[in-house]
């Protein structure tokens, strides 16, 4: 099995056409003083997109993401991402 180091690095390109798209978004009309009746309060709903829209910081979460060490590989067939974070003890054995 072929294990890689692997960063993560998510191109600006990605993170501003995510802003775009939330910019963009064509809101649904609501059912007056439904609240969370019927689903997800809209007001709710467009704070947390305006939220992760202009305040939300992608790179610092992507830099406390990377103080992991992350691998990929490939299982069957399939890729496979995880993170190895060795115990601070030494196994004691069974």
């Amino acid at each position: 099995m072929d294990v890689k180091p692997f960063t993560i690095a998510v191109e600006e390109s990605v993170l501003e056409d995510l802003r775009q798209r939330l910019a963009d978004t064509r809101w649904p009309d609501e059912i007056p003083n439904t609240g969370w009746d019927y689903g997800s309060n809209l007001a709710y709903i467009k704070e947390l997109v305006e939220y992760w829209r202009t305040e939300f910081d992608w790179r610092a979460q992507e830099a406390k993401l990377n103080e992991f060490n992350h691998y990929k590989s490939e299982v069957d067939g399939l890729g496979i991402h995880f993170i190895q974070k060795k115990a601070k003890v030494r196994t004691l054995s069974l």
